[in-house]
């Protein structure tokens, strides 16, 4: 039964206003841009969360009755930023050579891969989704022009826009008052007039793929001029909405903006729509910080990946949202129950009361209208469930939303009702129920449930109803952790064991047999202790050989983590599930070669000390730290190598910061925390220990550690700049 819908008052938040304002079309086909994936790797899930929103966006102006025309972009052209372009890299063309294929085959997978993602997300297909190799001729024609009317300039066979000629610049991000800040971060380009002007045409001489012939020469175009150029051809010199990622704002749709309205002299886009950030472990989600997820990592571990779907439109696309697996399975959960409750009113013989329904989806679609409410849509939705409308009615009002929402009520419903009971099977169960002989209705359960995967649902009336169940509702055999946040903290439990020693096994598992071997070997027997062992990204074989070899070992405690947490999760994990009195976090890199345990334990005794460790660091300005490896003294931080510390610390300091994915630079990070607490720091390399090779650091790449260990200092930095009074209490 399809029910009235409400009015068309959208109202859409404005990036280039800041402010929710009422969305009114150009005319009743309603043409939108979505810049799609660069199409050199995978998109994560935090491309598609952007996805999500356009699809919402799309299906809500549908919803109220608008004809919708939607282009997004393929860009098989990969330079993203001005500084790859500077530059020259192609992501595109990088992709190729590491993969072996030619560009355009990299490009063609890919975007097929992207497909299937969106296909799993329910998102529909765009109605053009134009590649920009296709539109080489397009981006000329507008380069000529913009350069006719003087907005661009060449120079050395390069075209460049120049910023300065467009008045409005920066209208949209609104943070541009210092352009000469903008290219800080960038190479110097002795071709352009302005450092901020950017590429709109890059020549090269290099024979490579990804080129075309230009009246300025050989060469390929800059990523703002491709979309331009594409939405001009789909939708016009002037469309309704663009939207993307906020991390488009500047400077692509910024310049996007200058050109469209510098070649047509008239405004380019009337609202603008940007999604915030998907986070993991609160920083933005992405390849470089080693912290990205794809649809394939959803499903591979039996999540439906229309659980991150629901997961999206719990939250506002104008917040950011921390991903976590812990919060999906949670959505799984809510989905499921969701999809239930359908199900099992599903094909009711109740009356449905029109207006009694339609007062819902009044609440529903108003929701919607206020700049796309989903969270609210789904609060109504379970609140619908308590009320007092019927089976029918409910089913009624999930199938109405659902045209916007596309979490599958009904196609859950279709699949779970593939299995059916012969009927004298089915008839003969219910007379029983009826007639209350359910020993010999059970074995008519007991008997599908082992051969067919299916469940009972009995009704008080004597009937029923078999659903089968979906992979997705399936119970994990192997219970794992995403993240500390799943695990309930023992801090405030009394001390079970005097030492709890932690260790992380990872794919490095010849490190760690050698040091827990080097542990067991020379813990004093005087002293109770338990061993907690984080598995956290080891490989299935060699992770069954060290849990057979290790299991039946005294208090040895295995948890396995899925996916793999970073640095600072790992160690929390660890410390949450300990019941020592003096915690060690021991690096497998460690090889423990006498007794260090009551040395460390008499120096933790002094309820001044806060943390111990073998390798300490000292600085005078938070910029230089330099190693003491001579005596034992009072230092600034203690390395990850080994550190040891009184459990009850950590209600007064604090555990590791989780945002620190990478372990480089956390120990500093962690070792200020102790230090705020007015607890001091001791280092003694007199221990008898033996550092090993770090595995971790010698296998990454020297490009990425080091990006990696740079964004560390920066976060310990900017929590601790103003901190230096806590320098030099070594007394």
């Amino acid at each position: 039964m399809n029910l009235p819908k409400t009015d068309k008052n959208l109202y859409l938040f404005n990036t280039l206003t800041k402010k929710i304002e009422k969305f009114i079309p150009i005319d009743d086909n309603v043409k939108i841009y979505t810049c799609g994936p660069t199409v050199y790797r995978d998109a994560h899930i935090g491309n598609m969360r952007t996805y999500i929103l356009a699809d919402i966006l799309k299906k809500t102006l549908q919803h109220i009755g608008y004809q919708v025309t939607h282009v997004k972009n393929i860009t098989d052209v990969g330079h993203m930023r001005q500084e790859m372009l500077d530059e020259g890299e192609d992501k595109i063309i990088a992709a190729a050579i590491k993969e072996g294929k030619s560009a355009s085959d990299i490009a063609k997978d890919y975007t097929e891969k992207f497909f299937i993602d969106e296909n799993a997300l329910n998102i529909n297909k765009a109605d053009y989704h134009p590649k920009a190799t296709q539109h080489i001729s397009e981006m000329l024609s507008m380069i000529d022009r913009l350069i006719n009317s003087k907005m661009a300039y060449i120079s050395n066979q390069n075209v460049y826009f120049e910023i300065n000629k467009f008045r409005e610049y920066g209208k949209l991000s609104g943070n541009i008052s210092n352009l000469s800040t903008l290219n800080n971060n960038e190479e110097s380009d002795p071709n352009k007039r302005n450092p901020n002007d950017f590429a709109i045409w890059k020549s090269t001489n290099e024979n490579r793929e990804l080129i075309w012939e230009s009246q300025f020469g050989k060469g390929f175009p800059g990523w703002h001029i491709e979309c331009s150029a594409m939405a001009h051809k789909y939708l016009g010199e002037q469309f309704d909405i663009h939207t993307g990622g906020v991390d488009n704002i500047f400077p692509h749709h910024e310049g996007e903006i200058a050109q469209s309205e510098s070649t047509f002299g008239k405004k380019h886009v009337n609202y603008w729509v940007h999604g915030q950030h998907l986070l993991s472990e609160g920083i933005k989600m992405s390849k470089s910080k080693q912290n990205e997820y794809l649809i394939s990592d959803i499903s591979k571990r039996s999540i439906d990946p229309l659980a991150f779907r629901y997961l999206c439109l719990m939250t506002s696309y104008r917040t950011k949202l921390n991903f976590t697996f812990s919060a999906l399975k949670s959505a799984q959960k809510g989905l499921n129950k969701l999809r239930h409750i359908y199900w099992i009113n599903k094909n009711s013989n109740d009356a449905i009361n029109i207006d009694k329904v339609k007062m819902w989806s009044d609440q529903a679609d108003k929701a919607l209208m206020n700049n796309l409410n989903t969270s609210k849509v789904l609060s109504i939705l379970w609140q619908s469930t308590k009320s007092d409308l019927n089976k029918s009615e409910i089913c009624n009002l999930f199938e109405y939303i659902d045209d916007v929402l596309s979490l599958d009520f009904n196609k859950y419903y279709l699949n779970q009702n593939k299995f059916e009971l012969p009927n004298d099977e089915y008839e003969a169960r219910k007379k029983n129920r009826i007639l209350k002989n359910f020993d010999q209705s059970d074995k008519v359960r007991s008997k599908s449930i082992n051969s067919n995967n299916i469940k009972y649902y009995d009704f008080s009336n004597g009937d029923y109803r078999v659903k089968k169940i979906s992979n997705y509702e399936k119970t994990n055999s192997e219970h794992t952790i995403s993240g500390s946040s799943e695990l309930k903290s023992n801090l405030s439990i009394k001390d079970e064991y005097d030492i709890s020693i932690c260790l992380i096994l990872d794919e490095y598992t010849n490190d760690f047999e050698r040091c827990i071997n080097s542990i067991t070997d020379n813990i004093p027997k005087n002293f109770s202790y338990e061993i907690q062992i984080a598995i956290n990204g080891t490989q299935a074989d060699k992770k069954k050989i060290i849990i057979n070899k290790y299991k039946h070992k005294k208090n040895i405690f295995f948890t396995h983590i899925d996916p793999i947490c970073g640095a600072g999760s790992v160690r929390n994990i660890m410390i949450k599930k300990s019941l020592g009195k003096y915690i060690f976090l021991i690096d497998t890199s460690i090889e423990i070669k006498g007794d260090i345990f009551k040395v460390i334990i008499d120096d933790l005794n002094n309820m001044k000390i806060g943390l111990v460790g073998p390798y300490g660091l000292k600085t005078n300005d938070l910029h230089h730290f330099h190693e003491i490896s001579e005596k034992k003294e009072f230092v600034d931080a203690i390395q990850l190598y080994l550190l040891a510390f009184r459990r009850e610390i950590i209600s007064n300091t604090g555990m590791f910061r989780e945002n620190f994915r990478f372990y480089r630079n956390l120990d500093i990070d962690f070792s200020f925390q102790i230090k705020n607490a007015n607890l001091k720091l001791l280092s003694n390399p007199n221990l008898k220990i033996k550092r090993h090779t770090h595995s971790i650091w010698e296998n990454t790449h020297p490009k990425t550690r080091d990006e990696l260990s740079k964004d560390n200092y920066k976060r310990f930095l900017q929590k601790w700049k103003n901190y230096k009074h806590l320098l030099n209490k070594y007394k």
